[in-house]
């Protein structure tokens, strides 16, 4: 096991950078969350439309109201530069480890399960943030919202002052609620996603994105694993057309990313509605497992097709 004595220090510094940037970047993108969803719960429609003091002339609600958005958005957008940075410092991480890997052992014989392993490990440094990170933020709002409101005010139609002679008269009330008023607002990861398909009733599709998005991807990179770890062994020998099997559901992870997408992009498109959707970091974290994911399938391949050219030139 000498030869891979390199490999399992570095692992561990991997190992360890990882679960520190993963926790903490883990806790910027809740206290994100947690932000977002404080600016849509107070400047929601029933919020704004139903106060009846936000209806008052002369009022300073609406200010107040801005000054709240614009100071939490501050800190929302503080939160997520913080950590699209420690996911900058993760991927430099995974990189450093892939590279210092493949200088070192690339005059070895045993190279070929030595980037193996690599690709898993770098693999796998995504996957957790890749499918409980948020992918996607979906937002449908308003902005200054404007309502002209008819008043028609019928004095000689009233009892008692009818006869005075006052007149009827027509009023035009202009409101204004400054600022945003939200109608919609979402923020989702897989993992919330699997959820929201499984109480909304989409019991099928739900296991189809727990099975593309966590268990194939999980169940092809422990298999190479094993694989890489002893490519001659009868146990390898087992799990390598397991792993060329579930090789062919690899594009089903870009599907997953896809079928995200378009669940949230066409949701409530109303006329009239401002809607912006914005990719949010999960994509990121998620794509890098997916390539890293496929290259090391690659890599197997080449493992495979030495293993028969060796045995092969035996015969």
């Amino acid at each position: 096991m000498k030869k891979f004595t390199f490999l399992f220090v570095s692992f561990i510094a991997l190992f360890s950078s990882v679960v520190f940037l993963t926790f903490t970047i883990s806790e910027k993108l809740a206290s994100y969350h947690d932000k977002k969803m404080e600016i849509s719960e107070a400047l929601n429609f029933e919020e704004r439309l139903m106060n009846v003091w936000e209806w008052v002339p002369l009022n300073t609600i609406g200010e107040e109201k801005v000054e709240l958005w614009q100071n939490l958005e501050q800190e929302s957008i503080k939160l997520y530069s913080d950590a699209m940075i420690y996911g900058t410092v993760l991927a430099g991480v995974v990189l450093l480890f892939v590279f210092a890997n493949l200088l070192y052992y690339r005059k070895r014989d045993h190279r070929l399960q030595i980037n193996g392993l690599v690709l898993v490990f770098a693999a796998l440094s995504f996957l957790y943030l890749g499918i409980q990170s948020p992918f996607l933020e979906i937002e449908a709002y308003n902005k200054d919202l404007t309502f002209q409101i008819p008043i028609d005010v019928e004095f000689d139609n009233m009892p008692l002052i009818g006869d005075i002679g006052l007149g009827n008269h027509h009023y035009e009330l202009d409101q204004t609620f400054e600022g945003r008023t939200y109608y919609f607002y979402q923020n989702k990861s897989v993992l919330e996603l699997i959820k929201l398909l499984y109480t909304g009733g989409n019991f099928l599709v739900a296991v189809c994105v727990i099975l593309f998005s966590i268990v194939f991807p999980l169940l092809k990179l422990f298999s190479s694993m094993i694989i890489f770890m002893n490519p001659h062994s009868k146990t390898s020998h087992r799990m390598t057309p397991v792993v060329v099997y579930l090789g062919k559901w690899s594009m089903a992870d870009v599907f997953i990313s896809a079928m995200f997408l378009a669940v949230f992009s066409f949701t409530n498109m109303n006329e009239g509605v401002d809607t912006g959707s914005t990719t949010l970091i999960g994509m990121y974290f998620f794509l890098s497992f997916v390539v890293l994911s496929i290259f090391s399938g690659f890599v197997l391949k080449k493992l495979v097709q030495k293993k028969k050219e060796s045995v092969a030139d035996f015969i």
